[in-house]
């Protein structure tokens, strides 16, 4: 009996023995549930666009001046570029640190001209001979002059943490062959905001339009363009 009550206590001692050597090993176990995940947000581009309210990006964005009728003298036509349905847009997600200047000018360059249908007729926008009533020393013979004035705009902070500090609409100005073939809107200086976006409205613009010039419907395409300082 005594024999038999060694060898019974030798086994509850093994069994003791295992259960602390699992006790031991659990709280390793339980360290091996930690997942790290890891995500990185870039930067982006700066970006000039033409959106409307809901930020879509208006695919053939087009604005009208006052129509003129047919006139011996030389008259003048005003419009507005930018609207609450066509807002000129600048993105900036944090990579123009130093600023921005947004610029306007002829998308087709310098000797653009206002164009009917069929190209047939036609008159300047960068002529600046007599405040455009008369052609000047440039190569196309034609009259004609525009001036865009952003200071009469309306510039909107587009996002809940950037405002329009430092950000300043560009003065009245007049294109100018070989002298001024793009005109400033917006310039962003270095104390703007880093991350931002924002929009122009109500850009003033006006167009001489030379006398004896043709009735037609007439165009002429500008791009705005927005580059890092």
């Amino acid at each position: 009996m005594a024999k038999n009550r060694l060898g019974t206590k030798a086994v509850l001692g093994v069994v003791l023995f295992l259960a602390i050597a699992v006790g031991v090993v659990l709280p390793i176990v339980k360290a091996s549930d930690t997942t790290q995940l890891s995500q990185t947000i870039n930067g982006g581009t700066l970006a000039a666009d033409t959106k409307d309210a809901s930020r879509n990006t208006v695919a053939s964005p087009s604005f009208s001046m006052g129509a003129a009728t047919l006139s011996f003298d030389c008259q003048t036509t005003s419009g507005t570029i930018g609207s609450n349905s066509q807002r000129i847009y600048v993105n900036n997600p944090g990579v123009a640190n130093a600023g921005w200047t947004l610029t306007i000018a002829a998308t087709s360059g310098a000797s653009t001209l206002w164009q009917n249908g069929g190209s047939t007729q036609n008159y300047d926008f960068n002529d600046t001979t007599t405040s455009g009533c008369a052609d000047g020393a440039d190569a196309d013979s034609k009259a004609g002059r525009m001036t865009i004035d952003a200071s009469a705009g309306t510039l909107i902070a587009d996002c809940a943490s950037c405002s329009t500090s430092n950000i300043t609409k560009g003065s009245s100005s007049a294109f100018d062959q070989g002298v001024t073939d793009s005109i400033t809107i917006l310039n962003a200086a270095a104390g703007s905001d880093d991350v931002g976006r924002w929009y122009l409205t109500g850009v003033n613009v006006d167009q001489t339009v030379p006398a004896e010039q043709a009735a037609d419907s007439y165009t002429v395409n500008l791009t705005v363009t927005v580059t890092a300082s």
